[in-house]
């Protein structure tokens, strides 16, 4: 049986991180590694992304906006500042045979500066040993578009709501595909 392969997408803001963050809280059963990248905001606004391992062990801010001269690439009004970006993910999302599901928010403009994370994304995607649930952005990201149509992968758009819903239904297709009776 293959193991579920799931990208969640939608607009920003729509709640792909609320839905993957409440997703890891409640599964139960399984080895689970990965990333979740979180907005940093001030009163004015959105000022910059952080990404952290889902095991809390390592966080960096590795996107900021304003300022002249900063360090990184571009991506729209941010500075993306790719080797703390991996620094904290590369391992994370790296294959380790005491895991069998992989959540990485998100899979976006930002992330897909890194090359080696990208790799590392489409290997575990192809990967019999492992379940992978992601977050990617809405839109045209060659990455994006290449990973979403590979073999044995799912895509669900949230939309305004039920959310609750597709968690749960989730919930059911994960733990049905990794947890052995009795586990979980």
């Amino acid at each position: 049986m293959s193991l579920p392969k799931v990208l969640v997408t939608g607009a920003p803001g729509i709640g792909k991180t609320t839905l993957i963050k409440s997703f890891t809280e409640r599964i139960r059963g399984v080895k689970l590694a990965g990333i979740v990248t979180e907005e940093v905001r001030d009163k004015k606004g959105r000022t910059g992304f952080t990404v952290r391992t889902l095991d809390g062990q390592k966080e960096a801010m590795f996107a900021t906006s304003g300022g002249k001269g900063k360090k990184g690439k571009r991506v729209g009004k941010y500075h993306v500042d790719v080797d703390a970006f991996e620094q904290v993910a590369l391992d994370a999302v790296a294959y380790h045979p005491e895991y069998n599901l992989y959540v990485i928010d998100e899979i976006g403009p930002m992330e897909c500066l890194s090359r080696t994370f990208c790799e590392t994304v489409k290997m575990l995607i192809k990967s019999d040993r492992v379940a992978v649930l992601a977050s990617v952005a809405k839109g045209g990201h060659p990455f994006i578009r290449d990973i979403i149509r590979m073999p044995g992968t799912e895509v669900v758009e949230l939309t305004g709501s039920g959310h609750e819903r597709i968690e749960d239904e989730l919930l059911v297709k994960f733990m049905t595909a990794l947890v052995k009776p009795g586990e979980g």
